[in-house]
């Protein structure tokens, strides 16, 4: 029997995400016959590449004649180097704000500059709603942050979060593009239940219906990273069941859910969380990891989970934001033991500090792809 150990399910997090390369599943993308048959027939290319997996997915489209990559400040793409072209511009997220708006302004002077016999060749993924935007006339960008912001307190899924994001931007649902002479090719890599791909970064170049000349692409789908982790357990020896249908709903119920549950699985997807008023730190994975620890008291059993970003909620002061949580039958009592009380931070969505306590959290970086949290419980 193989032991299971925080180490093992850490390093088949890390395997998922090699996986999932983003710069890998461009190269192959652009090899498909529509798209390289448009990209070939343009005379320059011009490149637009946004969210979390902006820089690698980059890369894998190489080089082009006029390029933006643009990323979340401080959570670019590790060591990757963008190819001859592109240049990174950092912008805000998880909400907007006037790093967005000249983001926004330089995409779209970017696409203006692309004429009827060019391409341009959009790159997008999770994170690119709030990284790019520019509200529409008549709504200032405090009465767009404080809409989203509302929305995300709330736990709105993310199709409902883009949907409303969409109706207060005037470069969301195709705006970007709306004036671009060049066709569009749009690869994306989604963060988005169901994958459709106009509510991916909440679809700055996909109007409906998509324009005549136009090709867009879902290159990875979101349960994409849950087989991948299923995958490598398998090549460990771990005999898992993967859940097919995401995750949804509270993460409280989420937790009995997952906790009632016999044998080992894997599971992904986007609970909701709803923040109280006087809420603590820590994230919608860190959360619902703290609950499953309350389930799994005096148990053997085990569970990692983690955002498939690295990323989970805003970072503590002067520290990394964890990726997540990795939590056993003695965790619980851990948090106790060193003086935190785990049932009131899962009341407060205080779950970061308690698991802090008990060492609990798991510190990947910026992974740069999005594909919903991931758990795996053994």
């Amino acid at each position: 029997m193989i032991a299971v150990t925080r180490a093992l399910v850490e390093e088949v997090f890390r395997a998922a995400v090699a996986a999932c390369d983003p710069a890998r599943r461009v190269r192959e993308a652009i090899e498909e016959p529509a798209v390289r048959a448009l990209l070939a027939r343009g005379a320059r290319r011009f490149g637009l590449a946004a969210g979390k997996a902006a820089i690698a997915m980059a890369s894998g489209a190489g080089e082009v004649a006029e390029g933006l990559v643009i990323v979340p400040a401080g959570g670019g793409g590790g060591s990757r180097r963008v190819p001859a072209g592109w240049a990174v511009v950092e912008s805000a997220h998880p909400l907007p704000d006037e790093r967005s708006v000249l983001a926004a302004r330089a995409a779209r002077a970017l696409v203006g500059r692309a004429g009827a016999d060019d391409v341009v060749l959009a790159l997008i993924s999770g994170g690119t709603s709030a990284l790019l935007e520019e509200p529409r006339d008549g709504i200032t960008l405090d009465e767009l942050r404080e809409t989203t912001r509302r929305v995300m307190a709330a736990g709105a899924p993310i199709a409902e979060l883009n949907r409303v994001r969409a109706s207060l931007s005037s470069v969301k649902a195709g705006g970007l593009v709306r004036a671009c002479a060049a066709p569009v090719v749009t690869l994306a890599v989604s963060d988005v239940i169901g994958d459709a791909i106009e509510v991916i970064g909440s679809g700055p170049t996909i109007a409906g219906p998509l324009r005549a000349r136009d090709v867009a692409r879902v290159i990875s789908p979101m349960i994409g990273f849950a087989r991948a982790a299923h995958a490598e357990l398998a090549r460990r020896g771990i005999v898992a069941e993967l859940v097919e249908e995401p995750l949804a709903g509270d993460v409280g119920d989420v937790a009995d859910l997952l906790a009632r549950a016999t044998g080992p699985r894997v599971a992904w997807g986007e609970p909701t969380l709803q923040v109280p008023e006087d809420h603590g730190e820590g994230g919608r994975a860190q959360q619902l990891a703290l609950a499953l620890a309350r389930h799994l008291r005096g148990q053997t059993r085990s569970a990692l989970v983690v955002g498939s970003d690295g990323i989970d909620g805003p970072a503590p002061a002067g520290r990394p934001a964890p990726a997540g949580a990795y939590v056993d039958g003695a965790t619980w009592e851990a948090i106790a033991r060193a003086g935190g009380d785990p049932a009131r931070a899962l009341a407060r969505c205080d779950a970061g500090p308690a698991l802090e306590r008990a060492g609990a959290l798991v510190i990947t970086g910026a992974t740069g792809i999005n594909h919903a949290d991931l758990v795996i419980l053994l």
